[in-house]
C-alpha cells in the first residue's frame, strides 16, 4: 500500500490516490483482496473481512452502485483495521465500528494528505 500520483484532466491536474493491492501480508498470512460487484445487493456491505478465507471483499463501483475513489480507499483502509484488529486478538476493538471506522478515517486522511 502506498501513495501514488495519477494524472487526472480535470482542472486539477495531479491528485493523489492511495494504491489499493491486491494482496499483502499479516504475521506471515497472505490476505487477497478482492473487487465484487454484487456484495451490497447480497449483504448490504461495502467491504467484508473474510478471516477465515484470508480475504478482503470490497464492494466495486457500479452502474447502479456508483462508489468514488475515496469511498473504495475508505472501504480497503476500513476492512484493513479490522483485520488488523483481528490479528492482535482484539476482538472486542474489532467489533467496534464507530472505532473502526474513525481509525480508517484518520488513516486515509494522513496518508492522502502527505506532502
Amino acid at each position: 500500500m502506498g501513495i501514488e500520483k495519477r494524472f487526472d484532466p480535470s482542472p486539477a491536474p495531479n491528485f493523489e490516490v492511495m494504491k489499493i493491492p491486491k494482496e499483502f501480508k499479516l504475521m506471515g498470512e497472505t490476505i487477497k483482496v478482492r473487487f465484487v460487484s454484487d456484495l451490497n445487493y447480497k449483504d448490504d456491505f461495502e467491504g467484508v473481512s473474510k478471516y477465515r478465507d484470508s480475504e478482503i471483499l470490497i464492494q466495486e463501483s457500479t452502474n447502479t452502485w456508483p462508489r468514488t475513489q475515496e469511498q473504495i480507499e475508505q472501504t480497503f483502509l476500513h476492512e484493513l483495521t479490522h483485520y488488523i484488529l483481528e490479528k492482535l486478538n482484539e476482538r472486542e476493538l474489532r467489533d467496534n465500528e464507530k472505532f473502526v471506522n474513525t481509525f480508517a478515517g484518520l488513516l486515509h486522511q494522513a496518508l492522502t494528505t502527505q506532502k
